[in-house]
């Protein structure tokens, strides 16, 4: 068999038919949208809760399942573009602080709102494939961000309210 004749692998079925997985990812995406958890949503979708403990990845990147998705968050005005512009709004947030002494407010400060800045930063970066989840049992979990095609700035202060700086060129 020449190169020419040779065919791509087949893609597992997800789904009776076509429009069966089309049905399925679009009750996993409204049910994500819900606030359950992926395994629970493919459950509710139809899907075995074994299947999904185990194919999840697999279900959730495949062709179709990944246009239903999109085009459900198109419809809800959620998109590619509007989702960039709210990313890089939220990656700016700001909050207002107040100060008070002995019950009374006595001043009030706008300042950087960073723990909703970093969840943006953490977030578009894994959006943008640079985010490598280790979940393994010297990790404890942590996420960690593959920032070996930047150049990265670490300041960290000596006070006693550390804050570590890192900026992304």
């Amino acid at each position: 068999m020449t190169a020419a004749q040779v065919k791509p692998p087949k893609q597992k079925q997800l789904g009776k038919t076509k429009s069966d997985l089309k049905r399925r990812a679009r009750i996993a995406a409204q049910a994500i949208i819900a606030g359950q958890d992926t395994t629970s949503a493919l459950v509710t979708a139809g899907y075995s809760k074994g299947t999904a403990l185990t194919n999840s990845t697999q279900i959730l990147n495949n062709p179709v399942v990944k246009q239903t998705f999109n085009d459900l968050l198109d419809k809800a005005g959620l998109s590619d573009d509007a989702l960039a512009r709210r990313i890089s709004e939220l990656s700016r947030a700001k909050e207002v602080k107040f100060f008070a002494d002995k019950g009374i407010v006595t001043d009030q400060r706008e300042v950087e709102a960073l723990s909703i800045q970093a969840d943006m930063v953490k977030f578009a970066a894994k959006v943008k494939g640079h985010v490598v989840d280790r979940h393994v049992t010297e990790s404890q979990g942590n996420t960690y961000i593959d920032l070996s095609s930047y150049d990265v700035k670490v300041e960290i202060s000596n006070s006693t309210k550390t804050n570590d700086i890192i900026e992304i060129e």
